[in-house]
């Protein structure tokens, strides 16, 4: 049986726009376009609490990488059939969709999908048990603790997979505060929705599996009803820890963030060749021997590190197919090629 608890602390004190409520819930048709940004940026999960300040000065971003977020109805993403009761979808573009519900009163989701390099698409659908995400109104010291059941799907070692999900979620105002960004861009009365989803399945072969999802949403309802910064971590893993089998990690910001050299761009050029290619790239530069080299998938996780060198072959085969960013940096500069795996 699903049971959804609202807990209220005696100590919230927040203003009459920092919380989240039905009227600004984003509408169908609301959109934002992010800039991607290093997945390596920290979560900063430690600061929460009133009247913080979340210091992301310092974000590192990919030069002209920008991601369309927005809400849309459920009919007109590629998984609708699996998300038919659903009314809204909340999509990442090439990375994240999450579908839900809405009343006065609250925010239900049916589940989310996300892509993933090694398992391509994998589905989430709460299709027993619906998960709660948000109960309206929602403010610093109130959270929901709720339970929800269903099905997930991808592919794995080449043959569709579709096991059972049972879980939990915790949804949370943790914080309000100052979100201070590169560039001199400082938003006040912001507010952070954290949420936390996990959930026990199966992996063929490998047996018990636990799919993650922690994700930080920060709000400036002065500005819009989307989130104007997003830090989300999906990954699905053996119990026990170690590598994940699969993981994601985004960072999108509203804000334009810091570019490596970004002044200094024309210090080194290179170009990779033949692009698409389906299983080597040979690199061409005038960048020194100490450079280094990235592959970077569409959700900003970096895959693969290397030196290079002028006129190096590079094997992509065991790419899966989709657009990837090669990075190259040399002497403190910064520069980014897409290139295609067929």
């Amino acid at each position: 049986m699903k049971k959804t608890l609202l807990f209220t602390f005696l100590f919230a004190s927040v203003a009459a726009n920092a919380q989240m409520t039905s009227a600004n819930e984003p509408a169908l048709g609301e959109t934002s376009t992010m800039f991607l940004c290093d997945s390596l940026s920290p979560n900063l999960d430690a600061i929460a609490g009133s009247a913080v300040t979340w210091d992301y000065t310092g974000l590192v971003g990919y030069q002209g990488e920008v991601r369309v977020v927005d809400v849309v109805a459920p009919a007109s993403t590629p998984f609708a059939a699996s998300y038919s009761t659903s009314t809204k979808a909340f999509q990442v573009e090439n990375a994240l969709t999450t579908y839900f519900t809405s009343s006065a009163g609250d925010r239900t989701s049916q589940g989310f999908q996300f892509y993933e390099v090694s398992f391509g698409d994998v589905l989430a659908t709460y299709t027993t048990d619906e998960q709660t995400m948000v109960t309206y109104p929602f403010a610093l010291g109130n959270s929901v603790v709720d339970s929800y059941e269903g099905d997930v799907a991808y592919t794995y070692n080449g043959f569709p997979v579709s096991e059972a999900l049972v879980g939990n979620a915790y949804a949370w105002i943790d914080g309000s505060g100052t979100l201070d960004l590169p560039n001199g861009v400082s938003l006040s009365n912001v507010i952070r929705y954290k949420s936390i989803d996990t959930a026990a399945t199966t992996v063929p072969l490998l047996g018990a599996a636990e799919l993650m999802r922690t994700q930080y949403e920060y709000y400036d309802y002065a500005d819009q009803n989307l989130p104007v910064f997003i830090h989300t971590t999906i990954s699905l893993a053996l119990p026990g820890g170690g590598t994940p089998l699969a993981s994601i990690t985004m960072v999108l910001s509203k804000y334009e963030a810091n570019y490596v050299g970004i002044n200094d761009i024309t210090e080194f050029t290179f170009s990779v060749y033949p692009n698409p290619a389906t299983d080597l790239v040979s690199v061409k530069g005038n960048f020194s021997a100490e450079a280094t080299g990235s592959i970077i998938d569409q959700s900003g996780r970096v895959l693969r590190t290397m030196n290079v060198q002028n006129g190096q072959s590079i094997d992509i085969s065991d790419l899966a197919v989709g657009s990837y960013f090669f990075a190259i940096e040399d002497n403190g500069f910064v520069t980014t090629k897409t290139i295609v795996k067929q």
